[in-house]
């Protein structure tokens, strides 16, 4: 087993361990908004060279066929939804509802341009629960490569359900962690999404021009596939391990971005 440290995304649903040594805070309840949106700016979003008609805005990215053709016929594409997201969060307490991602997979002309990656700002504003202080905000961005696999039996990078072409893959470049502060002590976020996944096989990272060791996900030609992200709120660090490659299993769509560290309070003058 290897250990990741905090600054990286891990597996989540494997072994969690808070360090030896911290105290626990005390619970502390915060209102929370969130909000995730596509960036829009130049070189935020990339595709391959091809026809076709590509769409950029901040909730939405789709590619292939033009919007005029046939519904849902040679074009896919990837949504936000539930944004903004708003709620109640305990420091060290249980995630809850951020953002929802849906990849609508369709079989795409190899004619066609297609995606090969994006760039995604997470914006989560905190005050205390139940009062009228104004929200303290803090933006994670990220970037998202993504493979829109050939669907030829015999080739397909990731596993894919019997008799179904291959799946398509993504995968994060980049932390999702920020540090925020917080009445004058520094708190940690974290998204991550629910189901996740562990490390992507180096195979499957390759075919998205991704390091080995990459994570990411998968999802399944014709269907919509949805990703639920979550979000979180720690003042005390975690440990999560990560099994090797060759003992993970694909089991379903997710991201993981999950971290923390030790609270330090802010110096007295």
């Amino acid at each position: 087993m290897r250990v990741a440290p905090f600054s990286t995304l891990s597996a989540i649903g494997l072994a969690i361990a808070v360090a030896s040594g911290s105290a626990a805070a005390a619970p502390i309840n915060w209102d929370y908004t969130v909000s995730s949106a596509f960036a829009t700016g130049a070189g935020d979003t990339t595709f391959t060279s091809g026809a076709g008609c590509q769409s950029v805005s901040g909730s939405a990215i789709t590619w292939g066929v033009c919007p005029s053709g046939p519904a849902g016929v040679g074009r896919s594409g990837i949504g936000i939804s539930n944004s903004p997201q708003s709620g109640m969060l305990t420091t060290n307490g249980a995630a809850q509802g951020a953002n929802t991602y849906t990849h609508s997979n369709n079989a795409v002309n190899s004619g066609y341009a297609t995606l090969t990656g994006a760039t995604i700002t997470a914006t989560l504003g905190l005050r205390a629960s139940g009062t009228s202080d104004a929200y303290v905000y803090q933006t994670a961005t990220y970037k998202i490569r993504f493979a829109e696999t050939p669907n030829v039996a015999g080739t397909c990078a990731a596993a894919s359900p019997v008799g179904n072409p291959c799946n398509d893959i993504w995968v994060l470049d980049g932390s999702l962690n920020k540090s925020i502060d917080l009445g004058g002590e520094q708190y940690f976020f974290s998204f991550f999404a629910s189901p996740a996944l562990a490390t992507l096989p180096n195979a499957v990272c390759e075919a998205a021009n991704a390091d080995d060791g990459c994570i990411g996900f998968t999802t399944i030609e014709g269907q919509e596939n949805a990703v639920n992200f979550l979000v979180k709120v720690t003042s005390t660090p975690l440990v999560v391990e990560v099994p090797e490659p060759a003992s993970i299993a694909l089991l379903g769509a997710g991201l993981v971005g999950l971290a923390g560290v030790r609270r330090r309070r802010q110096n007295k003058a």
